[in-house]
């Protein structure tokens, strides 16, 4: 009876032993590759071949080279990375997506309430969770057109969650000048819950928006964008007004340690932005962030069109300067924070309590404090109905006022102080339009 019982034991244990190792079999990623550095039966020779014997959990390895193809990733949990290869002592990481020879079509939609449409995507992701893209350069090359395809668009999280990483996305332009609001580097859009994370990626040379999360007038999109490096193409005349990181249409996040530079409008009066909160919701935080020659620095609006927002930010410890046009910091919601900034060379103020997005909600109820201000018209300006503002303590310098009220454009003081800015005597710098998403 005791031998039974032991060998029943026994049996029980193996049988549990077996279930555990097949389970761990059964979870353990597969891993397969793309292009030429790798050899035998899991090798593909493009992204979409790889992607098609795929399932949830696997990780598509990427050689270096060149890839002209649009990737759709559709299954949860997939990452898609770049590897180095080593060969007769060389190293190469590189690896590129570019688009495919007959040029981008339309794969996904724009599901924003500004302006919905086509989009043409390099990566979409599309309706799953979990999706890791990292170590991988989108180009779109600069020769493609929104007309024919849809807006251009580098990584596209598409009501999908994920991560994107040490990547590159380029050149989604039009090519030229053109004024057509299209082409972003990486984007986010979701009607629903969903996050993107971006970190330690470059964006350059896009036609309008550099990293982006787009809501549909409601709470859900989440963007964490950290250690970005985005570039704008500047002054080009005919070109769209450009924003280097957006949170927009009910959209929320936090934005933190980015470089930002060279947003600047030549053809719309000004409307370019370095980091732009427009109708968000929940508490978006910007801080620790680089932000150089810009029309706007730092750009919170409310819009009850597009479902109020724009409110309830904090925004400290960054660093911006060289702001042609408007103001270092532009707080045009309510209840928001700027603490601890340091701002230089604004055109029209450092901090502007801007009451001109919704007059009964707007420029009121913020705190603006330990702040260093070098160069302004207006260290901190207040719009007419500005009302139930703390802007107390600062330290300015250089300014042709501390503190200025009961408008949103300043003018500088006749006399020695007439070229803060470097502007002739009497020269007003304008308020007339704010950054468009």
């Amino acid at each position: 009876m005791i031998k039974k019982k032991s060998l029943l034991r026994t049996c029980v244990i193996a049988a549990a032993v077996l279930i555990v190792c097949c389970f761990a079999q059964a979870t353990q990623a597969t891993t397969i590759y793309v292009g030429t550095c790798k050899t035998g039966p899991n090798v593909y020779a493009t992204i979409t071949l790889a992607l098609a014997h795929a399932t949830p959990g696997t990780i598509i390895d990427v050689c270096p080279g060149y890839y002209a193809e649009q990737v759709t990733i559709t299954l949860d949990n997939i990452t898609l990375q770049g590897i180095p290869y080593t060969s007769s002592g060389i190293t190469e990481y590189a690896a590129v997506i570019t688009p495919p020879s007959g040029g981008l079509v339309q794969n996904g939609t724009v599901i924003d309430s500004d302006e919905p449409g086509p989009a043409a995507a390099q990566i979409l992701v599309q309706g799953v969770t979990g999706v890791t893209i990292s170590h991988i350069i989108v180009d779109a090359q600069s020769n493609q057109s929104c007309a024919a395809s849809g807006n251009i668009i580098g990584i596209y999280y598409e009501n999908a969650s994920g991560t994107v990483t040490d990547s590159v996305a380029r050149n989604q332009n039009e090519g030229g000048g053109n004024g057509d609001q299209c082409g972003w580097g990486i984007a986010a859009e979701s009607s629903g819950t969903q996050s993107l994370t971006v970190t330690n990626s470059s964006v350059h040379n896009f036609q309008k928006n550099g990293i982006v999360a787009r809501g549909t007038n409601s709470a859900g999109l989440t963007l964490t964008a950290t250690g970005n490096t985005v570039i704008g193409v500047g002054a080009v005349a005919g070109n769209a007004a450009q924003n280097g990181i957006e949170i927009a249409f009910g959209a929320t996040g936090s934005v933190k340690s980015n470089y930002v530079a060279n947003m600047l409008d030549a053809t719309f009066g000004g409307q370019a932005a370095g980091i732009l909160l427009y109708a968000t919701t929940g508490s978006p935080v910007v801080e620790t962030n680089a932000v150089e020659s810009t029309n706007t620095g730092i750009a919170i609006f409310y819009d009850s069109g597009f479902g109020g927002g724009g409110s309830d930010a904090t925004i400290s410890s960054n660093h911006i300067g060289g702001t042609n046009v408007f103001d270092g910091i532009d707080l045009c919601g309510a209840n928001e924070t700027a603490k601890s900034n340091i701002i230089y060379s604004s055109t029209n103020s450092g901090i502007h309590l801007d009451d001109s997005c919704e007059a009964s909600v707007s420029g009121s109820n913020s705190t603006v404090t330990t702040n260093t201000i070098n160069e302004a018209c207006a260290g901190v300006l207040s719009g007419p109905t500005s009302t139930n503002n703390t802007a107390t303590p600062n330290t300015y310098f250089n300014t042709g006022y501390e503190q200025f009220g009961g408008t949103n454009t300043c003018t500088l003081p006749a006399g020695p102080l007439n070229n803060v800015k470097g502007k002739s005597e009497g020269q007003t710098a304008k308020k007339a339009v704010k950054p468009r998403p």
